[in-house]
Order: structure tokens, then sequence, then C-alpha cells
């Protein structure tokens, strides 16, 4: 009964710490995509998807353009490079598809670009 609790505890204690990398993974991004901004504060964030194996991540966001009207939710693609957080670029798709388009490619960005240029170009 003991070994039980303990394996619980140490379960438990796996899943506190992913989900705390995972609140610092995603604030860090919101940080990064509101510099990014006409208007910071009227940010409001959706879903947020980071795949750790090719640092990338998509984060909804939706905020106000220039002429004081909010945007519709957008796709941010975000790469993390040395612990820190660049915005790419972003797109109207959905969460699924940015997911399976631009943060699980193992591709970089770069080739990312270069790949669809090619493609359009044929």
């Amino acid at each position: 009964m003991k070994a039980s609790n303990i394996l619980l505890a140490l379960s438990l204690a796996g899943t506190v710490l992913t989900l705390s990398a995972c609140d610092r993974n995603r604030r860090a991004a919101e940080a990064t995509v509101r510099e990014s901004l006409k208007d910071p504060e009227s940010a409001r964030f959706g879903d947020f998807y980071f795949n750790s194996k090719t640092e990338k991540a998509c984060l909804t966001t939706n905020a106000k353009n220039s002429m004081g009207g909010y945007t519709g939710d957008r796709q941010v693609h975000l790469q993390k490079f040395d612990n820190r957080w660049e915005y790419i670029g972003e797109i109207e798709e959905g969460v699924d598809d940015c997911r399976k388009s631009y943060a699980d490619d193992a591709r970089s960005p770069e080739q990312q670009m270069q790949d669809m240029t090619n493609a359009l170009g044929s």
C-alpha cells in the first residue's frame, strides 16, 4: 500500500512539473506575441500548442488592428531558439492545421518557406 502511495505522489509531481513548464512556455510565447502587436494590451489568447521536439509552437491570438477592430482568431507561429521565443509569423488557419503544417513539421521555418516558394513557382 505504501509503495502505491509513493508512485502516486511521484506521478503527481511529474504532472505538476510538466504543467509548470507548459505555463512558462505559454507565458513567454504570449509576451513575444505582445511585442509584435500595435495594441499589446488588446491581445486575447486561446489555444497554445508546443512541440518540444521541433521547438515550435502555435498560439491562437486575437488582437486589435490599427483601425481599432479585432482581427479575429489567427494562428501565430513561434520558434524557440536558445530558450527564447521568436515570432515567425501568423496565418488564418485552424488550430489543428497549424499543428500539422507548422509545429509538428521538423523542417526549419526557412526550409518551410523555401519549399512553399518552390511549390508556388512550379
